[in-house]
C-alpha cells in the first residue's frame, strides 16, 4: 500500500500537535485545539489552513482556447491579475471538478481539489493543453479571518477580492473558503522558511473547522454539492456559467437554464441540535431529496446543510428522517450567514 503524502509543512504541524486524517492521498491536520475552537479563530480572529495537498498547475497562455472549452465560465475575457471560481464540465454538463484560476500575464495556476487532481492532468492531458504540475515543487496556505488582512499588511501589497499577485517569493490572491477575508499564498518549497515566519504568530487550523467554516459560509464542497452527476445548474451555480461560446456539456447547461425540469439543491436550517448528515433522507411533500452536507454551526447554534431534491419544491417546508424520527426544517434562500 503506498504511504500517504506529506505537506512540506509536516514538520511544523507535528510542532503544532496535530491530529492528521488521511484525505485523498495526503496526511493532512484535521485540527490541533479542536474544530469548533478553530472555527472560531476564524470567525473571529484569524487562522491559517494549509491546504498544500490541492493541486496546483501551471497552464500555459497559449492553451487559454483549448482551456475555455472544458470549463463554464469565460476565462478568456479575465484581466491579468484576477482570479476566477469555475467548473470543468463533462459531456453530461455535471461537473468533473470545482477549481480556482489565478491569472496572470505569462501563465495561468490551476488550484483543483485534492481528489481530482490526477483526473483533471488526464483531462488536460488528453485536450493537448500545456501545464506544469507544481504541486510537489510548492506549499499552498489560506490565511482567513476578520483580521488577515491587518495581519499580512505589513509584509505583503494586499490585493483586491478576488485579485492575485506574485513577487520574488509568494503567489497569491484574496481568495478562500471560509466565507471570511483573507489570502491563499504560494511558496516554492526553497522559500518555505519566508512562508514559516510568515505563519509564525497565526493559530493553525485543520481541515475539520474548514468544512464547518465553508458550510456556515454557504460554499459547495465536490463530491457532496457537485459531482459527475450534478451540474453546475442544479448546485446554484448559475452565476458561474459565463462562457457564451461552445464548451464541453454547454448543450446540457443551456437546456436545464431554459426549464426546471432537473434536481436542485437547497440550503436547509433546523431550528434544535438534531443534525441532518450527509445521506439523511429528506421530503417535502410528495418530493423526495437527500441532505448532501450538514453539520451543527457553531455561530447560530442550529443545523444547517445542504439538500438535493428531485425537482423544484412549491413549499419550504422539509421533514428529515434523522435516527428513526421525522424532523422538521425549512429551506432558507440567503446565505447561512450574511
Amino acid at each position: 500500500m503506498d504511504q500517504p503524502n506529506l505537506s512540506p509543512l509536516h514538520e511544523l504541524h507535528l510542532t503544532n500537535s496535530a491530529k492528521f486524517i488521511e484525505f485523498a492521498g495526503w496526511n493532512m491536520p484535521f485540527s490541533y485545539s479542536g474544530t469548533i475552537k478553530e472555527h472560531n479563530y476564524v470567525r473571529n480572529d484569524v487562522g491559517y489552513f494549509d491546504v498544500s495537498h490541492m493541486g496546483r498547475l501551471k497552464i500555459d497562455n497559449d492553451s487559454i482556447d483549448s482551456l475555455s472549452s472544458l470549463i463554464c465560465s469565460d476565462i478568456k475575457n479575465l484581466k491579468h491579475g484576477k482570479a476566477l471560481y469555475s467548473i470543468f464540465t463533462n459531456e453530461n454538463g455535471c461537473a468533473l471538478d470545482d477549481v480556482i484560476f489565478w491569472k496572470f500575464p505569462n501563465y495561468i495556476l490551476l488550484i483543483c481539489n485534492a481528489i481530482n487532481t490526477e483526473k483533471i492532468i488526464t483531462h488536460l492531458t488528453n485536450t493537448n493543453i500545456k501545464f506544469e504540475d507544481i504541486t510537489k515543487q510548492t506549499a499552498l496556505v489560506a490565511v482567513q479571518g476578520p483580521n488577515a488582512i491587518e495581519k499580512l499588511g505589513n509584509i505583503l501589497s494586499i490585493p483586491e477580492s478576488f485579485s492575485c499577485l506574485e513577487n520574488d517569493i509568494y503567489t497569491y490572491a484574496r481568495t478562500g473558503y471560509t466565507g471570511e477575508d483573507g489570502l491563499e499564498i504560494m511558496v516554492n518549497i526553497k522559500n518555505l522558511e519566508n512562508l514559516l515566519n510568515l505563519l509564525s504568530n497565526i493559530q493553525p487550523c485543520g481541515l475539520g473547522s474548514r468544512d464547518t467554516l465553508r458550510l456556515e459560509a454557504s460554499l459547495p464542497l465536490y463530491g457532496f454539492e457537485l459531482s459527475e452527476d450534478i451540474t453546475p445548474v442544479e448546485a446554484g451555480l448559475k452565476w458561474t456559467i459565463t462562457n457564451d461560446e461552445n464548451y464541453l456539456g454547454s448543450k446540457k447547461i443551456t437546456e436545464q437554464l431554459k426549464n426546471s425540469d432537473h434536481k436542485v439543491l437547497k440550503k436547509f436550517i433546523i431550528d434544535s441540535r438534531n443534525i441532518a448528515r450527509t445521506g439523511t433522507k429528506v421530503t417535502s411533500k410528495a418530493l423526495s431529496g437527500i441532505v448532501t452536507s450538514g453539520n451543527y454551526s457553531p455561530i447560530l447554534k442550529k443545523s444547517i446543510g445542504f439538500v438535493l431534491l428531485e425537482s423544484m419544491p412549491d413549499t419550504d417546508l422539509l421533514e428529515f428522517e434523522i435516527r428513526g424520527n421525522l424532523v422538521e426544517g425549512k429551506i432558507i434562500k440567503k446565505r447561512f450567514l450574511k
